[in-house]
């Protein structure tokens, strides 16, 4: 009897030490099941966090071409654009680079994250300026453009073309554009100073050759109030002065206008143009003085007895002059991202 309770008694302690050895291994496999979720639970933070931040960052470099429009849209300079702080107070540092393309402005944005240098997107994209004029240089046209011919000058006008002596570009004396022959055009008393007649330098209207705005848009714009431009429907003489070397005037007067004489020997900083042609051709006016360009949609007779005309370019100093072809709008150019070298 005693033999069978001692057998019995070892059985069950076995049993009890089997029983503890499987508790320990399932609470070692529970405990390492529970360290690999854990685990994998960080990786897998740590994944979405860095898609999260790069996708931060990525957003950021977009919000830097978004700066770049707004400040090509004003012809402004590319500077440095503010930081961008997104999810968590995470920071995002901008730098643009900048690089002309022909006509376009490309822009290269990179974004880093403040604090860790890994984490950075770059986007890129080039934008299209839209101008008022058709010539970019911002030195404007010949001082007097016309769509026609002229004749029977009277007085003592002058016109002083772009004065080239000493220039570094190319550089022409331009002082009348026309879209007639030379056959036509005589100058009669009308002193050059020097400058050339550019003959049948275009077709069509006068409008477009100087303006690279429609008249719909040039005078919606002057309906919001913008002091410098004016759509003048009124056909009494114009004898006030307007703008300046830094903030030209651009000055229409439409086909409701007639063709308003300029007297009372006002001056005028910008582009003065006149639509209706037929009325322009007895012209006659008493004085003025304008920096900038006179451009009659037709052909002209008895033009501008003691009248001054003269080329933007001696509109004040450079420092002090305006550009006289000012920015419109600026937009993207659908794809530009793609074409990036």
């Amino acid at each position: 009897m005693t033999s069978r309770k001692t057998n019995s008694q070892k059985i069950e302690r076995q049993r009890g030490a089997l029983t503890l050895m499987m508790g320990l291994l399932l609470l070692m496999g529970s405990t390492i099941l529970t360290l690999s979720s854990v685990r994998i639970g960080i990786i897998e933070q740590r994944i979405a966090n860095n898609e999260l931040r790069a996708k931060e960052a990525q957003q950021a470099a977009q919000a830097g071409l978004d700066y770049a429009l707004a400040r090509i849209a004003q012809d402004d300079n590319i500077d440095t654009p503010p930081p961008v702080t997104a999810t968590g107070d995470a920071t995002y540092d901008i730098v643009l680079t900048e690089r002309e393309r022909g006509n376009e402005i490309c822009v290269l944005s990179r974004a880093i994250a403040r604090g860790d240098d890994s984490i950075e997107a770059v986007a890129t994209e080039c934008f299209q300026q839209q101008r008022l004029l058709k010539i970019g240089t911002g030195v404007g046209h010949a001082p007097l453009v016309l769509n026609g011919c002229l004749d029977g000058v009277t007085g003592n006008p002058d016109i002083y073309p772009r004065d080239c002596e000493g220039a570094d570009e190319d550089c022409t004396s331009i002082a009348i554009t026309s879209s007639a022959e030379m056959a036509c055009l005589d100058s009669g008393h009308l002193d050059l100073h020097g400058g050339d007649i550019e003959d049948d330098a275009f077709t069509g209207s006068a409008w477009d050759q100087v303006f690279d705005i429609s008249k719909d848009e040039f005078k919606a714009i002057a309906d919001t109030g913008d002091p410098q431009f004016r759509w003048i429907n009124s056909s009494s003489n114009w004898h006030q002065s307007l703008g300046s070397a830094t903030e030209p005037v651009y000055l229409v007067f439409s086909a409701a206008a007639d063709c308003p004489k300029l007297n009372g020997n006002p001056t005028i900083y910008g582009i003065v143009y006149f639509e209706n042609a037929a009325a322009c051709r007895s012209q006659g006016w008493g004085g003025a003085t304008v920096y900038g360009s006179v451009v009659f949609d037709g052909a002209l007779k008895k033009l501008m007895a003691n009248s001054r005309l003269y080329h933007w370019s001696r509109a004040g100093s450079d420092g002090e002059r305006a550009n006289l072809n000012r920015v419109r709008s600026a937009s993207r150019i659908p794809g530009s991202w793609r074409d990036w070298d």
